[in-house]
């Protein structure tokens, strides 16, 4: 790694559908270069044969603004067809080079956009530099090791996680996603029982919980509600009235509010205060302990380092229409600005860890970009996490985007050095 002195004037940025790559470069490049004041966004235009992405260049110079202050001066140059070189060439020629003279040094980073853009622009811009003696350099921002790598002088950066950072509101903002719920207090409420649970793991007897959890009694019994977690009070199984409560199950069910308690301190069954108090107490035992565990895991171990990690976020893109469009991540790590999603369920059935492997992956992509990774929790033993581990590696084309933790992972000290490992 080398430490460079750039004081060129303009930067260049490609912008594709992903702004994130193009937010770390400027951030870098503005840190180091005082002289930089001008940043050139070129990106699609809206045809009908290619998708538009002045958007994501609206979105990044409005957080780049917020920054800095409005320091800078941003040039957007779209271009007609990405597909063309020919093309792309005029669009350069007509709408970039006037921007360009011999008194002011340039700079390209062509991380961004696809590749037939980068390319093209690349070889556009070597000839204009040539014949007009403009200075021009070349970089890429790598997304495995997190370092800008110039094309003459090698990696100039370190990693660049410990460096730059945003909020996981700015992440998704600059996505065009949106926050649709409020902050819970899930994991002050159920603070015993989650500690309760921790106990449980560290002693090696989660397996007794599950022996006594039967949660088809905690199902609704209205026929339109079949399987689904019962939510209303008039909706209770007489199965579960009659049920009797003990061991590690009683144990938890105890360490809970009173007002979410279920059963009494002789096991049997006892209703809660309202329907609201049924429907969270319900839901925490049927799984969002494990969530709120992983969250208090992180919270007590990574705090600092560079990272912020919040949970329970319901994202939707702003264009979507339906509300029912939306989709939740169960945890959010922000190691400075790259996102890890972290999937948690309490399923032990390898088709039901699977699909929620590809939905990790797939919803942290889309708010993160490439640079996203993603954490499946599961209760899967040693063997079927092996498994599930090396098909999803295969999947989703390459080893350092998923990670699958099962059963044997789930004490305080093995859980925090998996995610540790997975994230440097």
């Amino acid at each position: 790694m080398k430490n460079m002195n750039y004081q060129f004037c303009n930067l260049i940025l490609l912008t594709g559908t992903n702004p994130l790559p193009n937010f770390v470069v400027a951030e870098y490049f503005l840190a180091q270069n005082k002289n930089l004041k001008n940043i050139f966004l070129i990106y699609s235009e809206e045809t009908n044969n290619q998708r538009g992405t002045k958007n994501y260049c609206d979105t990044l110079k409005e957080l780049l603004n917020s920054h800095h202050q409005n320091n800078l001066t941003f040039e957007f140059i779209h271009l007609s067809n990405i597909s063309d070189a020919s093309q792309i060439r005029r669009n350069l020629d007509a709408r970039l080079l006037p921007l360009l003279n011999s008194t002011f040094s340039v700079h390209l980073n062509y991380t961004g956009g696809t590749k037939v853009m980068g390319t093209h622009v690349y070889r556009w811009l070597e000839e204009k530099a040539r014949e007009n003696n403009i200075k021009a350099s070349f970089s890429y921002l790598d997304a495995r090791t997190f370092q800008i790598v110039d094309d003459i002088n090698g990696r100039i950066t370190g990693d660049l996680r410990n460096e730059i950072g945003l909020s996981i509101q700015e992440l998704i903002s600059l996505h065009e996603f949106e926050r649709k719920n409020k902050p819970s207090e899930e994991i002050d409420l159920f603070k015993n029982a989650v500690n309760k649970f921790k106990e449980l793991i560290e002693a090696d007897k989660l397996k007794d919980w599950f022996n006594k959890y039967q949660r088809d009694l905690f199902t609704s019994k209205n026929p339109k509600e079949k399987d689904k977690l019962v939510e209303k009070i008039r909706n209770l199984k007489d199965d579960l009235k009659n049920f009797r409560a003990e061991g590690s199950f009683l144990e938890i069910i105890r360490s809970m509010p009173e007002d979410y308690i279920l059963f009494n301190n002789d096991g049997s069954f006892r209703e809660p205060k309202s329907n609201d108090c049924l429907k969270q107490a319900v839901k925490f035992l049927d799984g969002k302990w494990l969530e709120l565990y992983v969250f208090d895991v992180l919270k007590n171990n990574l705090t600092g380092q560079n990272i912020e990690i919040d949970r329970n976020w319901e994202i939707k893109k702003k264009q979507w229409s339906s509300q029912h469009q939306k989709f939740e991540l169960d945890i959010i790590l922000l190691k400075g600005y790259q996102l890890i999603g972290i999937s948690c369920t309490t399923a032990s059935q390898r088709h039901i860890c699977k699909s929620k492997g590809f939905e990790i992956f797939l919803r942290t992509r889309q708010i993160g970009g490439k640079e996203a990774r993603a954490v499946l929790i599961t209760r899967l033993n040693k063997s079927q996490r092996n498994e599930l581990q090396e098909e999803l590696e295969i999947d989703t084309e390459g080893k350092e985007n998923i990670l699958v933790l099962g059963e044997d992972d789930l004490k305080e000290s093995v859980l925090i050095n998996r995610i540790k490992d997975f994230i440097k």
